[in-house]
């Protein structure tokens, strides 16, 4: 019997970016990025890495789909005079460090980018994000990548700027890796669908399902559906791995506070792993736990993740 250990985990832009949809001119714009910036701060990725890096490996993660992989950068004048963009926050690059910390190394593979964002406030050095999707592979588990692919979505959000010096798209997207364990062959997918309107998210659903396609070995799709499990709407040939999991409890993943402080407010189960073609052995949520905590009491996530081991 050949078992693969999947993951999903969203790993929080680390600021409520959505502050700035509706700002009302410049000085709004000035107040509502220097939020964003000193909310980005205070979440600590640095921090969190370690901490979800601790739950993957705890866990023996052998494929992992992640979402909202941020790179924050800034602008910046050099001696000379020109300006310079300058990455300094790169969550890839943190959290495969962590990883690495804990002796257990992964591979980046299927990065697509996702949502990209950036504000120009005078006085100020201008901020951008870039968010990913991204797949890792455990190089210990082994699992051969032969092959990967990904894409955008043609249906997405349009979000109009509300002030000069704003500019946002959120262009969704998936990718995926064809993979073998023990000789046995499976399709590893990995999304993140529209979470503002429900009409481009199913749109989406549908043309990620499409780009898919039928194919004869086993296919395990995870990824923020950004949909709670009656209006998620996949097709029955893909099993939900919660649940048929037969675990106790709610399930939820999503989502603590924007600060990520406090007790747990977990209310909504919208991260999944799907599995056709394949019999799911179990099914558990990760970074829920006090223990999963960063030393400063930060959850490692406003999402928390989900685990499914698979009989390919």
């Amino acid at each position: 019997m050949t078992t693969v250990r999947v993951a999903t985990y969203n790993l929080y832009l680390g600021a409520d970016v959505t502050v700035v949809f509706d700002v009302a001119g410049a000085d709004d714009l000035a107040r509502r990025a220097r939020a964003v910036r000193d909310q980005l701060l205070a979440t600590d990725f640095p921090a969190r890495a370690g901490a979800i890096a601790s739950i993957l490996a705890r866990e023996r993660v052998d494929v992992v789909g992640l979402q909202e992989v941020a790179r924050w950068s800034r602008t910046v004048e050099d001696v000379g005079g020109g300006a310079l963009s300058e990455v300094w926050l790169d969550f890839l690059g943190e959290l495969l460090a962590a990883l690495a910390r804990t002796g257990e190394a992964y591979d980046v593979h299927a990065c697509t980018s996702s949502f990209r964002g950036g504000a120009r406030v005078p006085g100020e050095a201008p901020m951008a994000v870039l968010g990913h999707n991204v797949i890792l592979v455990r190089r210990a588990g082994g699992v051969t990548v032969t092959g990967e692919r990904t894409g955008d979505f043609t249906r997405t959000l349009d979000v109009a700027a509300g002030a000069p010096g704003l500019a946002l798209d959120i262009a969704r997207s998936w990718g995926w890796v064809d993979a073998e364990l023990d000789g046995r062959r499976f399709r590893f997918v990995n999304t993140h669908l529209e979470a503002w309107n429900q009409t481009v998210r199913e749109a989406q659903r549908d043309e990620l399902l499409a780009a898919v396609g039928d194919p004869d070995e086993p296919v395990v799709v995870v990824g923020d559906f950004n949909s709670t499990p009656d209006l998620v709407g996949m097709p029955e040939q893909y099993v939900d791995a919660w649940a048929v999991s037969g675990r106790d409890g709610d399930g939820f993943t999503c989502g603590q506070r924007p600060d990520l402080s406090g007790g747990s407010t977990l209310d909504q189960r919208i991260d999944y792993i799907w599995v056709r073609n394949a019999e799911v052995r179990a099914c558990w949520v990760v970074g829920a736990g006090q223990e999963d905590r960063t030393a400063s009491g930060l959850w490692p996530s406003d999402h928390a993740g989900v685990v499914a081991e698979v009989d390919l």
